[in-house]
């Protein structure tokens, strides 16, 4: 089996550190992400090299072991024997995987953040594109070479364990019946996502899936897809992914409870005599009209267009004909308010007459409350 020099596949030092190793993960990644070189297989090959490597060096328990092989690798080599005689299983019992290529890992989550892997501009309108994290339980070939699955454990082909005997490598299948492990992405939505519903679409490997987000989700909430996780051990049942909602607010905005608290900035003049603004909301723009008088951090509601009660609309996440939830109305039952806050900003540099006027204004305020 071949060792894979990570280091030398994202083309960082070995003393990189984190920062370092993610800002060069993502310019690769871009770089030969397959959909901007459709049809190139081997800038597929190299996108999923990349992606393996920073799977490793991201993860200081993955790196530490990495790191520990290299080493033995390389006084191996100094000692003069063949690549192929290096037992590379030896290492799958000190992280707790299977070993073996194509070797269940031991349990737990495989997580990936689609945001990370794609980019946040992916992420809009017919959701996330690209060639994803795959394997046969999840509709494509497992995304990881021989060697990363033979140290962590792949989780994507047949289980089983890795031993060495005169012969050379075997492999022993695994008898135990097992339930495939979950895996564990992140879905990034909007706040017009979360007041309206969306329908998202996102592909694991050859697999495209529709994912309906349902209106009033909250950040942090968990859509389950049913057996789209890694594959059973031993004919058992597959896992299942989870997608973990994560919403990314606009500035000047934020949640409280089913209400979207909308910071506004508003002059001095139209907080004092009154007037007219234009409030640009997730739904559209919107003219709301400022008492006279107006203090800082005065609200002005306007009633039921906060988030949905998520308990009142169905969610689910589909593959094919699956069902899943509709799209909320503006100002259904149950719906918390829209609230613009007032922010009262003071004029800037003053001119000689404006000095003026505000210092008649001052004494009239005084010869007023004597």
């Amino acid at each position: 089996m071949e060792y894979k020099d990570y280091y030398q596949i994202l083309g960082v030092p070995r003393s990189a550190d984190a920062k370092e190793i993610k800002k060069r993960y993502r310019t690769l990644a871009a770089k030969y992400h397959p959909d901007k070189n459709p049809d190139d297989p081997k800038a597929e090959a190299k996108f999923k090299e990349v992606g393996e490597a920073y799977e490793v060096l991201k993860d200081p328990e993955k790196r530490k072991l990495y790191d520990q092989v290299g080493s033995d690798w390389k006084r191996y080599q100094r000692a003069g024997e063949q690549a192929g005689g290096f037992d590379f299983s030896q290492y799958a019992r000190q992280y707790g995987g299977a070993g073996g290529p194509g070797g269940a890992g031991s349990g737990g989550h495989a997580t990936f953040d689609f945001g990370e892997m794609f980019g946040s501009g992916g992420m809009g309108g017919s959701g996330m594109g690209g060639s994803g994290m795959g394997g046969p339980g999840m509709g494509g070939s497992s995304p990881f070479s021989s060697f990363f699955e033979t140290l962590f454990g792949g989780g994507f082909g047949q289980a089983g364990t890795a031993s060495r005997g005169p012969g050379g490598p075997s492999y022993q299948p695994e008898p135990t019946v097992r339930k495939g492990d979950s895996i564990e992405v992140t879905l990034p939505v909007t706040l017009e996502d979360v007041l309206k519903g969306t329908e998202k679409k996102i592909r694991l490997g050859s697999q495209t899936m529709k994912v309906k987000v349902p209106p009033g989700i909250r950040d942090g909430s968990r859509l389950k897809l049913k057996g789209k996780g890694k594959v059973g051990v031993s004919g058992g049942p597959n896992g299942d992914l989870i997608l973990v909602i994560s919403v990314k607010m606009p500035d000047g905005v934020e949640l409280e409870g089913r209400n979207v608290v909308h910071t506004v900035p508003v002059d001095l003049y139209t907080a004092v005599l009154g007037g007219k603004i234009d409030v640009q909301t997730p739904e559209g723009r919107i003219k709301i009209s400022i008492p006279a008088g107006s203090e800082p951090g005065k609200r002005l509601k306007l009633k039921g267009r906060g988030l949905p009660d998520p308990e009142g609309a169905g969610s689910g996440a589909t593959g094919r004909g699956g069902a899943g939830s509709g799209v909320a109305g503006r100002g259904g039952a149950g719906r918390g308010d829209y609230v613009v806050k007032l922010e009262v900003q003071m004029p800037g540099k003053l001119t000689e007459r404006e000095r003026e006027l505000f210092e008649e204004l001052a004494a009239l305020r005084t010869e007023r409350e004597k």
